[in-house]
């Protein structure tokens, strides 16, 4: 059996291969998330384990956000990374929402370690590890109106319900990453669900590469600022306007391009409607300041992408990749790339197309061994 081409059949597979170096980079360490899993589940337990006056409302502990998705992404400058869970008790849909909010808040608070870090937010309850990452854990209940897997959470501020759906939400992105129904997980017990595994970058979708570029250029030009553009809102912008290419670099500009196509035709400040659930409008948090930074995060990407996608040389691509991810984790890509180019070469196994000029494994001109003093 012939071997497998190295990249991808497209005039980009040369910045293809960077790039998913660079989400390989972005990658949480198997000690992160192994860490991470940890607290998951020993707060998941606590939360419904035999004793729990949570326990008669059946919880039901499940991932939502990026770690559901296969899209976290290492933290930005020593920051911490967020982990976050839904506890989605069952008959409670009368209740009053805050009551819910109180009750879960309740049993986190009556464990010793918990009660010391715990803290409350608008609409989660967080656990946070200081150095290291937060939990944020979201009650919730049943959404007997929206039905199939629509839940509605408190909102402390409103005292009042707001509607979601993480389920529906993920099950639409893995449909827009063109999942095949063959690997489509089946429903769980309810109970604590298990965390999703830490997949390796080269088994991801290009949607999920995409989405964890868009968030590093994020994290890189917002530089830390509270107001930087939520991960939901470019995760959801991403999967509408993904449009199923293979390739990771082609993936990222038809996203781009998209996205900017209709900000100069969208008056005010627009809504970025769950796709499961049009009610709710992911960008709530923009406002006349906000919205403009968004957009000129857009713009940024747009520069960063078209410089590295006309360069030529590695000094230039170095460059420009500097740009879209950061120096450091650009140099990084780059070198483990030219590494194994290097490693394939001397092992007489890279070769070039001779019609696209393509770098591949299999079929083609063999590229010599750079032993510095000339081919072998």
């Amino acid at each position: 059996m012939a071997a497998p081409a190295l990249t991808l059949d497209t005039r980009y597979s040369h910045l293809d291969s960077i790039l998913e170096l660079v989400c390989v980079a972005l990658q949480l360490t198997q000690t992160q998330f192994e860490d991470a899993k940890q607290k998951y589940e020993a707060a998941g337990t606590w939360l419904s384990a035999p004793g729990s006056p949570l326990r008669h409302f059946s919880p039901d502990i499940y991932p939502q956000g990026s770690m559901r998705l296969g899209t976290t992404i290492r933290p930005w400058k020593g920051e911490e990374f967020d982990l976050d869970l839904v506890c989605q008790l069952h008959g409670c849909g009368h209740a009053h929402p805050l009551k819910v909010y109180q009750a879960v808040h309740d049993r986190l608070s009556s464990h010793g370690v918990y009660a010391k870090i715990l803290e409350k937010k608008k609409r989660c309850l967080r656990l946070d590890y200081a150095g290291n990452f937060h939990l944020d854990i979201l009650p919730a209940c049943p959404d007997g109106v929206r039905g199939g897997t629509a839940i509605k959470v408190p909102d402390c501020e409103l005292a009042d319900w707001k509607p979601s759906n993480p389920t529906g939400y993920a099950d639409w992105f893995f449909e827009r990453c063109l999942y095949r129904p063959s690997m489509v997980l089946a429903a769980l017990e309810k109970g604590v669900r298990p965390l999703p595994s830490n997949m390796p970058s080269a088994m991801k979708y290009p949607l999920q590469r995409a989405v964890q570029l868009m968030k590093r250029h994020r994290d890189s030009f917002f530089d830390g600022n509270p107001d930087a553009a939520r991960s939901i809102v470019l995760t959801t912008l991403a999967g509408a306007f993904y449009a199923g290419q293979e390739s990771l670099t082609e993936s990222l500009d038809v996203i781009v391009n998209g996205i900017l196509a209709v900000i100069p035709h969208t008056p005010g400040i627009p809504r970025v409607p769950n796709p499961t659930n049009p009610d709710e409008n992911l960008a709530e948090g923009w406002n006349q300041n906000t919205y403009p930074q968004f957009v000129r995060y857009m713009h940024s990407f747009r520069q960063h992408l078209d410089r590295l996608m006309q360069g030529e040389g590695i000094d230039e691509i170095t460059k420009s990749l500097g740009g879209l991810v950061g120096r450091t984790m650009a140099e990084k890509a780059i070198g483990a790339h030219a590494n194994e180019l290097e490693r394939l070469r001397a092992g007489k196994l890279l070769r070039v197309h001779p019609g696209t000029g393509r770098l591949a494994t299999a079929a083609g001109m063999l590229i010599p061994r750079n032993n510095f003093y000339g081919a072998d």
